[in-house]
């Protein structure tokens, strides 16, 4: 039997959901003019935004690492960004190099500022597409579970900077960690890098590219990380705090205000120590439609179900679609979309733990 041999690998863009959309409705794609294919294209936008009404979709949950900074309580999750699913308050090791080790420093400045815990110190780089990083020393190998970089901005408050994290063991062939690629950064307010593919060596570093000049109040390399739930307010447990500017190495609550354009997570109490972290793992939007030549943020299985809807969108606003095969496209969407929801979990086993207690009036 001769098959593909492939799996997964079948690429449907916008332009062809679009197009069998609209054979769905009964009309050639080539009838669409181009104010309708506009209105397809953002028929698509509110129905894969409407999905997230519906319940989690698992392959759109992000995580997000906070780099706490002293006395600040408000924290904003990345744009698109809908429920906090989980919030967890971290602190980690910061490994120090032995005798043999010392610091790394190609581009000027006084490196031991970047490396001394004080974040109202920085090392002010003055040649740009340089690097900053640490040599743990001779049999002294680190693990490195996450990478943090406190930026200094003079002035400005904010920059544009590229770079990536590299490691070494050897101290002259150098490797990618993670590409960050270009970012904004901003002053005094923590980047954390969580390195998954992590490696254990002598060596780590900040390479600087695209003419970046680096300017650092701390390079953190961290391991041996501790993980406490934070526990969740609603919104009358966190306006009725007697003091809500009340500052503690740990908090241990956090609010969580869905507003726009961004969400917000409310810390109780206050954080006051700069060198700890809190992780988000959150639910997001699905990515947006794009270009016509994009394809769909959304797995396979979720295909039928996406044409589906929607064409029976679609048939709502093109002219001359008939009511009875309206009427069979809404009940198709529906039928669709209620097997790819039933499929849209991780089937991990649910404990319940009854609290029987003895019952007083």
């Amino acid at each position: 039997m001769a098959t593909s041999g492939t799996v997964g690998t079948t690429l449907i863009n916008v332009q062809q959901l679009i197009d069998h959309g609209a054979r769905r409705c009964g009309k050639l794609a080539e009838e669409l003019t181009s104010e309708q294919q506009v209105s397809a294209r953002e028929s698509l936008f509110f129905l894969l935004s409407n999905l997230i009404n519906l319940g989690i979709q698992y392959w759109a949950i992000d995580k997000h690492v906070f780099g706490l900074t002293a006395n600040q309580y408000i924290y904003e999750l990345p744009l698109g960004a809908n429920d906090v699913l989980n919030a967890l308050y971290r602190r980690m090791n910061r490994p120090t190099p032995n005798a043999t080790g010392g610091y790394i420093n190609t581009g000027g400045g006084v490196t031991a500022n970047a490396f001394d815990n004080a974040t109202n110190t920085y090392c002010q780089q003055t040649i740009a597409n340089e690097t900053l990083g640490i040599n743990y020393g001779t049999d002294n190998l680190v693990y490195a579970g996450s990478i943090g970089v406190l930026p200094y901005v003079a002035n400005i408050g904010s920059a544009t900077w590229s770079f990536v994290l590299e490691y070494s063991t050897d101290g002259t062939n150098w490797y990618t960690l993670k590409d960050v690629g270009t970012v904004v950064v901003t002053d005094n307010q923590w980047l954390w890098y969580d390195i998954d593919n992590g490696q254990t060596c002598e060596y780590y570093r900040i390479r600087a590219y695209n003419g970046t000049t680096l300017a650092l109040r701390e390079f953190y390399v961290g391991n041996n990380s501790t993980e406490i739930t934070m526990a969740r307010l609603n919104r009358d447990d966190y306006t009725n705090l007697p003091n809500k500017n009340f500052t503690a190495n740990q908090p241990f609550q956090y609010w969580f205000d869905r507003t726009i354009p961004q969400p917000k997570m409310y810390l109780w109490p206050t954080p006051s120590d700069p060198f700890v972290q809190m992780t988000a793992w959150y639910s997001r939007q699905i990515q947006d439609v794009g270009a016509l030549q994009n394809q769909l943020e959304i797995p396979q299985r979720w295909y039928e179900a996406t044409v589906m809807m929607l064409s029976h969108r679609m048939a709502l606003e093109l002219p001359g679609v008939a009511m009875d095969r309206i009427g069979y496209l809404e009940k198709m969407a529906g039928m669709y979309l209620s097997q790819a929801e039933a499929e849209e979990r991780d089937k991990s086993p649910i404990y319940l733990a009854p609290n029987i207690s003895v019952y007083t009036k």
